[in-house]
């Protein structure tokens, strides 16, 4: 089941990137699009035409690796300082076509790198993931899901449940412990799509629940993950379940750009980032609402990592790296900045409507919030909100598909606040 709330990401002009994140010295130009460190010194980003670059300081300063390769690296990962891996997808010598996955592996921290490809030709790997030194899983396109037992040595495909998302590309996977894991994806302007293993990946369980591909993925715990994408069409998006996976919340962000990656620094305070828009967005809320800023220098950011609550890093293109600035600001306090200062209920958009609608509303404090739509004559429709809600402004989706068209009439209670309004739903 698809339940459909949104935040709009609204601007705080006072806050600026450059407050959380300080830019870093880096060794390349190049285009850099995958962060991952095992600990607060030693860690790897990684990008275009082959380039992996490596600091065992804390970044004070890098080291440029041989991968032996000029692909560009899609993924990697790490289990330990020695041992990794990373793919990127081979093109042909003569020709611009793509020829499938090229596999890379280290044992000595990157310093060689042997690398071989994927046996199954024309398919285009995106996300590679290890439980441990041997057991591990690559995704990408066509739908594919696939396990090595040998690190890496051999790879064979487990069930990835097609009934629902007909071969769609999976773009993320992760793992919570051993046993369960979730994995994002989906095709632009046709759906979003989570898959959800509790067997250890041999099996997965597809779930379409959104318009919009995800892209990347955070799982707090067993029961609760959120995910984010987009499309330029439409700008950013996340979803977000606590049951896992039983019931997916799809929320738009209000802001321009693909959302490429999401992490978070504790279990409330998350980022974003959007690529091309040269922007993050960032939740105080565990994901509830979101802030859009301007990366620092209008820099271009593609992944994000978070080691602990107090070191992160992000990284993008013409070789940008950045630094999370732990206690530069007093980020407690940044709620009292962003959020409004009064209750409002908006008209909805577009009105008259066919068959979806959005429903906009400010909070001016945290609040136990109702929405719910009634008929003509009174009687409750649906409700689209009903719970405790932090300040902010927010938008509901509102579909009237099975309805007939006809008068409704929108309610909002928060503390002591209540106002209705009229929308006409119009085939």
């Amino acid at each position: 089941m698809i339940l459909i709330a949104s935040c709009i990401a609204s601007c705080a002009t006072d806050i600026n990137a450059a407050d959380f994140w300080s830019i870093q010295p880096s060794p390349t130009k190049r285009n850099l699009t995958n962060v991952f460190f095992i600990n607060n010194n030693t860690g790897w980003i990684s990008g275009d035409s082959g380039t992996i670059i490596k600091t065992t300081n804390a970044g004070a300063s890098w080291d440029i690796q041989n991968s032996g390769t000029l692909v560009d690296i899609q993924a990697f990962f790490f289990i330990n300082e020695r041992l990794g891996w990373a793919i990127g997808w081979e093109i042909a010598p003569d020709s611009n076509s793509y020829l499938g996955t090229r596999i890379l592996k280290t044992t000595n921290g990157g310093t060689n790198w042997i690398s071989y490809m994927y046996s199954v030709a024309n398919y285009f790997m995106k996300t590679i993931y290890f439980l441990d030194s041997a057991k591990g899983f690559m995704a990408g396109a066509p739908l594919s899901i696939v396990l090595t037992t040998d690190a890496g040595a051999s790879w064979n495909n487990v069930d990835t449940d097609t009934s629902l998302v007909l071969g769609f590309p999976v773009e993320n996977i992760k793992f919570i412990n051993p046993l369960i894991g979730y994995a994002a994806g989906g095709f632009r302007d046709l759906a979003g799509s989570m898959w959800r293993t509790t067997n250890g990946g041999l099996n997965w369980l597809a779930t379409v629940v959104g318009p919009e591909p995800l892209n990347d993925l955070y799982i707090f715990n067993s029961s609760k993950v959120i995910a984010a994408g987009g499309d330029f069409e439409f700008g950013s998006s996340t979803v977000k379940t606590n049951d896992g996976g039983a019931n997916w919340f799809y929320t738009t962000l209000g802001v321009f750009g693909v959302a490429n990656s999401i992490d978070f620094r504790t279990q409330y305070e998350g980022w974003i980032s959007l690529g091309s828009a040269q922007k993050f967005v960032y939740t105080l809320d565990s994901g509830n609402t979101w802030t859009n800023i301007f990366a620092p220098d209008s820099a271009s950011i593609y992944d994000i990592q978070f080691i602990d609550s107090l070191h992160g890093w992000a990284a993008g293109y013409n070789g940008v790296i950045l630094k999370y600035n732990i206690g530069t600001v007093n980020i407690n306090n940044i709620n009292d900045i962003i959020s409004p200062n009064t209750f409002s209920l908006y008209q909805n958009y577009p009105n008259p409507f066919n068959p979806n609608t959005s429903i906009i509303y400010e909070l001016k404090s945290k609040s136990n919030v109702s929405v719910k739509v009634y008929d003509i004559d009174g009687r409750e429709i649906v409700t689209l909100a009903d719970g405790l809600q932090s300040p902010g402004k927010y938008s509901l989706t509102f579909n009237g598909e099975n309805l007939p068209s006809g008068v409704y009439f929108y309610e909002l209670h928060a503390q002591n606040f209540s106002e209705t309004k009229k929308m006409l739903l119009l085939k």
